[in-house]
Parts: C-alpha cells; structure tokens; sequence
C-alpha cells in the first residue's frame, strides 16, 4: 500500500518555514523596506499635500475665479513662506536658549527627588546628558555644521522635489479623481466604488482635522506663554517657539498632548521666577488638554473615528521601531485604511481565512 502525503501538516511545515525564513532575513527587507520608503517618502509628501489642499484649490477656481495653476502657485508660495517664517523667525534665533532645557530637566528632577524623599543625582545627569545629545544634534543641523549640513542638504533637496511633484499632482488632481470614478464605475463592482469613495472622504477628514487641531493647540499654548509674557517677559520669548512644537506634537495621536504638556513644563522651568506661574500653568494642564481631547478635537473631527485604541497605539509602536517618528504619524492613517478596507471586505476576507484554515 503506497503511503500518502499529509498535506494538511506539510501546508503548516511550509508556513512555519515561511515565518522563519521572513524572520531570520528581517534585517535585509527591514533596512531594504526603511531605504524604499525614505526614497519615495517625498513622493509620497506630495501627494498629502496635493491631497489636503486640492479642495482649497478648487474652491479658489470655482468661487474666486481664480485660473488653477495661479491658486497652486498661491497655495505653495504660502507654504513656503510659512515654512521660512518657522524656521527663520520662530525658532532659530532661539536655538541657543533651548540649551536652558536642561536647567528645567535638573530643577523637574531636584523638586520631584525632594518631594518623594528620594536621590535623583544619577537621574538627572543621565537627563541632561540626553537633552544635551538632543540639543546638538539640533544646533548642527541649524547652524549646518558638522552632520547638520548633509541633513539640510538632503531636506532641502527633498522639499524641493516635494514642491515640484506637488505641482504636477494638483494640477492633474482633479483629472486623477475623475478617470478614477470613471474606471470604478464602468469596470469594478458598486463595492469597490464606494469603498474608495469612503476612503478618500476619511482620510480627507483626518488629513484636514490635524491641521486644524495643530493649528488650535498652537493658539492655546502660545497664548498661554504670551499671556504670562505680559508679567514675565522671558515666557513672551519662548511663545511661538512652543506653539510651533506643540503642533509637531499635536500629530502624534493618544501622546501628543502629553508631550506637549512636558515640554512647556520643562521650559517653564528653565526660566527665571518659575514658581510664580506654576498656578496658571497647572490650571491650564488641568483644563486645555481635557478640553482638546473631549470637546475640541471629537467636534472637529464630526464623528469620532472608530479604532480600537490598544490596535492603534500598538501600530505606534511598531511605526516607530520599523521608522522612527514618521512611522509613529502614519500609523493612525494607515489603521484607518485598514479599518475601513475591512469593514467593506469583512466577509470574502473571512472566506479566504477559512478556505485558508480547510486547506491545512
């Protein structure tokens, strides 16, 4: 009697060899796949930006009469602009003082070791050190010395691809939109229509939800700082400087009002008199960050988006060991997109799970 193949324990053995054979050539495809999507990353830049602002775009050339490629132009004489003002007006002139940081690091330390009755002198020097490592990295890549310089050169090299790709991309968007609906509607089922239709009216939402909520978080904080300037004039230096972090910060979903919230301390704390707004900043930690995170930003977003918080703060963590911060403000997006391809796919994906399952 011949013997038969079990092919149930073979398709197993084959994808347990599969596993490892991924897992153990994971250096190669994880710094091939960190390579490909830094390469493509401006690329991919300026599609969002194309993405985000082809609405305003439109609107310009409808309503205000505007030719399209004279509202294009507008919109990125703007960004630009905008980008130069940050950088040239609100930050770097205050590079130096961000060296102060680490004067707020020790004094966070001292007051947190003498109100526990605890030694924090091996804490803080570690601290420092860290803030220190930071803050040159920082410096170099503003003043472009020593390893600041390639970095400049290669962000600006990468802007300027962003700029020229996302020219093209709104002149062409709205002829890209249309040939799309028109291929989904004469060739693929009503299913995939309205799944990319969805797709594209969520991501717009959230796309435009962040810069409105960055754009919020930076009137609150840096108001807060400019009010206290008015009694304290160091605060009134460091106000736009923080706004500008803080709508960095505001991108990173569930943490970014934490980070937010410790680096106005930490700066609070390496200026003069900081004992006297400890009173006005604790009353605006205990209301400002409750009130983004509850009423603001839920009203903003129309309805709240429907992910399980443990799936998306898993994903950031994964997003950044793979690629660092972008990795950790892709994340939420791509959850999304995986949500919502899901919902629409739930059922043939489950046919193929458990074809999948009676093949083994």
């Amino acid at each position: 009697m011949k013997s038969k193949i079990n092919w149930k324990y073979f398709n197993i053995l084959i994808l347990l060899l599969i596993i490892y054979m991924v897992y153990v050539l994971s250096p190669l495809w994880g710094n091939l796949a960190n390579k490909i999507i830094w390469a493509f990353l401006p690329i991919m830049l300026a599609f969002v930006v194309a993405f985000v602002f082809n609405p305003i775009v439109t609107w310009l050339e409808k309503n205000a009469k505007i030719p399209r490629v004279i509202a294009i132009l507008l919109i990125y004489f703007s960004i630009i602009a905008l980008v130069l003002f940050i950088v040239f007006v609100l930050v770097k002139p205050y590079i130096d003082d961000l060296g102060n940081l680490s004067v707020g690091v020790v004094n966070l330390l001292d007051q947190i070791g003498r109100l526990f009755n605890i030694d924090t002198t091996s804490i803080q020097e570690q601290s420092v050190t860290v803030v220190e490592s930071m803050y040159a990295s920082i410096a170099a890549f503003f003043t472009a010395t020593g390893g600041g310089a390639e970095q400049v050169f290669n962000i600006v090299l990468s802007g300027i691809v962003v700029v020229i790709v996302g020219i093209i991309f709104l002149i062409n968007f709205e002829n890209i939109i249309q040939k799309t609906k028109e291929y989904l509607a004469i060739r693929e089922t009503d299913q995939m229509y309205r799944y990319v239709s969805t797709l594209y009216h969520d991501l717009t939402n959230y796309l435009v939800a962040e810069i409105i909520i960055a754009v919020i978080q930076f009137i609150e904080y840096a108001g807060l700082f400019l009010l206290i300037g008015i009694f304290n004039r160091a605060y009134m230096n460091y106000a736009l400087v923080l706004g500008v972090c803080v709508a960095v910060f505001s991108l990173i979903p569930y943490f970014g009002g934490y980070l937010s919230s410790f680096f106005m301390i930490l700066i609070a704390l390496s200026l003069p008199h900081a004992l006297y707004t400890a009173i006005p900043l604790g009353l605006f930690i205990m209301i400002f960050p409750n009130l983004d995170a509850y009423v603001i930003n839920p009203h903003i977003y129309k309805k709240q988006l429907r992910l399980n918080p443990i799936f998306s703060i898993s994903a950031m963590l994964l997003g950044q060991a793979f690629f660092g911060v972008i990795g950790v403000v892709v994340a939420i997006p791509f959850i999304l997109i995986l949500t919502i391809t899901y919902n629409f796919y739930k059922v043939q994906i489950r046919e193929k799970f458990k074809q999948f399952k009676e093949s083994l």
